[in-house]
Parts: C-alpha cells; structure tokens; sequence
C-alpha cells in the first residue's frame, strides 16, 4: 500500500508535464465544499487509526491470534492512509489545484509514519496476552 500511495504523485507529475487534460472542473464552491469534507474525514482517520490496534487486541488468547489481529489493524490503517492521498487525487481531478493534491498527500505521508508498526508497541500488547 505504500508503493501505491507514491504512484498519485506520478499520476500528478505526468499529467502536468504532458497536460494530459485528465481534469473534470467542477465549481469552485463545490471543490471547497469537497475539500472540506474530506479534510474532516482525513482528520477523524487519525484517531481511529491510532484506536484499531487496541480494537483488534482485545480478548486475544494467544499470541497467534494477536499477531494475526495486529497485522490486519496495521493494514487496514495503511489502507486509510492511502485512502487520504486518493482524497488529495480527486480534489486535484476536480480542480486541477495543486495545493490540495499537495496538502492531502503530505497528510497521508504523515498518516503513514505515524501508525506504522512499532515493536514496542506490539511487545506491550503480547505481554497483555501473556498475563
């Protein structure tokens, strides 16, 4: 997933570079409109991200089943991560505005290191399991 999170900025680049016209111009009220929402929806995957493992973890007999849970915690935030940069392509489809391709892809870049997984982490949810 995150091999794909970098393919967007290509996409962005070659449509630039070779003004391939890949933009569907909507009014500028309703590309803030859009922007807006998701931004909120951008900001609200951060908490749930960081909320998934602890979801997942719960009520784990074996340290099996909590790597298992774990590892679809951990997928499923980088799959929200990439999810905010596919925000930051259609804002840019619909507007053809850089600024917001931009801001949603640092967002996602972001989103991205923030909730990878930690050793640490993990180690504290096996030491649960383990009691």
């Amino acid at each position: 997933m995150a091999t794909g999170l970098f393919l967007y900025p290509l996409f962005v680049a070659l449509s630039e570079s070779f003004d391939l016209n890949t933009h569907y111009y909507l009014p500028r009220p309703a590309v803030i409109t859009t922007g807006t929402v998701f931004m909120v929806i951008s900001i609200v995957f951060f908490p749930l991200a960081s909320y998934l493992a602890h979801i997942f973890a719960v009520k784990c007999e074996t340290a099996r089943k909590l790597g298992k849970k774990l590892m679809i915690a951990y997928i499923f935030s980088a799959g929200l991560s990439e999810t905010i940069a596919v925000f930051g392509l259609i804002i840019y489809i619909v507007s053809a505005d850089l600024k917001y391709f931009y801001l949603f892809f640092v967002l996602s870049f972001v989103h991205l290191i923030l909730h990878r997984p930690k050793r640490d982490e993990w180690q504290k949810f096996a030491k649960n399991v383990s009691e």
